[in-house]
């Protein structure tokens, strides 16, 4: 058997399952002749732990990512970018070399600078630039950019928040198109492959910014009567593209279709650090007039670290980061007073309201509580889900408000959902029908027990077979 795994980054189910299910014939095809459900996403819900833990079976304490990018050791707010090396466990593709097999990766996230791996690697969004060797084996980058005309070659679709919408949109549809014809080029010069995946990137980025103008019940609903339907469009896109690539898939190759998270309307950011601040956990020497991020206050010599307990991170998700002695760089949370300076933490925004009163529906996770692994003190104290994900996070300060529509990198219609979406059809017919309770820990052992390759006992996902 082979398996073939179709990635769409931030695919919502209701918007998949439900909403537009009919109109989407490939993936209802697909979900009729086999097995479907939500996928639980990681802690927190973002594409950078998300992807690595779905392929290594492993959950984010293991590499140590929360986000897009991470703190440097030793250090505040030196962030460096998320890339291959810094993970440090095996992928699929690194399993299935050491036996012989041969994989076609393209487009994953957490795949630049690629790796050497038996058969073929296209990175992903975060390769830097077409000058770049952003493919294995290095020849391979010529002949993609050859097929696209390298001046006209698409990495990513950037600045994608201020972008004007109906140019978003002509850009990513342009983006979905490049893509599927380099996934259809390699398939059809590889064919002989036990292990194929690509990740389509651009509903993330359409979502963001596009979801005001098809969610009437949005606060910031836009009635465009060309964008209405753009978000509906790329999804349908994407579904005809699929459907005429899996034409190149051999007959007894299982298909899966798999986002990394979910999507739901964003109504508010919280700015966190304005509460702690506001709370005296963060300690502010002069107060700014502008939204400035802690990076500035902290060049700056804004912040007193001798009087801060804790600091946030975060854009979706709140991230709380004590300032623990012995960890920090000039930590003063003594290891004794950990517990409780968590829990005040923790019992704050747990019952923080809405800019109106209102009660929000608020998670809080400990890091114990969802992380082990050899990389777990680098991951946050606290995590928060505002509203159950209605609202966003925000680090900056100088808002002046517990609240806000944006960030400095500009506004967001939508937040990232903890659930995703799992499509598979096995040519054995050994699992049918919608099922419940898969994780995206569960995906590189459930490609492994169909690929016959033994799974490490020491993972923290099953194969759903």
């Amino acid at each position: 058997m082979k398996v073939y795994v179709f990635g769409i980054d931030s695919a919502a189910p209701n918007l998949i399952f439900e909403k537009w299910i009919k109109k989407l014939p490939t993936l209802n095809e697909l979900i009729s002749e086999g097995a479907w459900g939500k996928i639980a996403s990681t802690v927190p819900p973002i594409t950078c732990p998300a992807w690595p833990t779905s392929l290594s079976g492993l959950n984010p304490g293991w590499f140590g990512l929360y986000d897009l990018r991470y703190r440097k050791y030793g250090s505040y707010f030196n962030f460096g970018i998320v890339n291959s090396r810094i993970l440090g466990v095996n992928r699929v593709w690194d399993i299935l070399s050491k036996y012989g097999k041969k994989s076609g990766v393209t487009f994953v996230p957490v795949t630049y600078p690629p790796t050497k791996i038996k058969g073929f690697m296209v990175s992903s969004f975060l390769t830097p630039s077409v000058n770049s060797m952003f493919t294995y084996p290095n020849n391979l980058r010529n002949e993609i950019l050859k097929i696209c005309d390298r001046d006209k070659y698409i990495i990513d679709v950037y600045d994608y928040r201020r972008k004007n919408p109906r140019q978003l949109f002509e850009e990513l549809s342009a983006k979905t198109k490049q893509d599927f014809k380099i996934i259809r080029y390699l398939l059809k010069k590889y064919r002989k492959l036990d292990f194929f995946m690509s990740v389509i990137m651009t509903i993330d980025r359409a979502q963001h910014t596009l979801w005001k103008f098809f969610d009437k019940d949005h606060p910031r609903y836009i009635n465009d009567p060309i964008l209405r339907d753009s978000l509906y469009e790329l999804h349908r896109q994407i579904d005809e593209e699929l459907g005429e690539t899996l034409k190149y898939v051999p007959k007894d190759a299982a298909i899966i279709v798999v986002s990394d998270h979910g999507a739901k309307r964003m109504l508010y950011r919280i700015n966190i650090n304005e509460i702690l601040v506001e709370e005296g956990y963060l300690k502010i020497k002069k107060r700014v007039k502008k939204p400035v991020s802690l990076r500035y206050l902290e060049e700056n010599e804004y912040i007193d670290w001798s009087k801060t307990k804790a600091f946030g991170l975060g854009a979706y998700i709140g991230q709380i980061f004590l300032n623990l002695e012995g960890r920090e760089p000039k930590g003063i949370v003594k290891k004794n007073e950990y517990t409780s300076i968590r829990e005040d933490l923790s019992n704050i925004f747990k019952d923080l309201r809405g800019p109106d009163g209102e009660r929000l529906n608020n998670k809080v996770f400990l890091k114990e509580q969802v992380y082990h692994g050899p990389k777990v003190e680098r991951m946050p104290d606290i995590t928060i889900y505002f509203d159950n994900l209605h609202y966003g996070a925000n680090e900056s300060i100088g808002f002046n408000s517990k609240y806000s529509l944006e960030t400095a990198k500009g506004p967001d219609d939508s937040n990232h959902g903890e659930y995703g979406i799992f499509i598979l059809k096995d040519p054995e017919d050994r699992i049918k029908g919608k099922i419940s309770g898969i994780r995206l820990e569960d995906l590189m052992p459930t490609i492994l027990k169909m690929l016959n390759i033994k799974v490490r006992a020491n993972i923290d996902g099953k194969s759903i077979i």
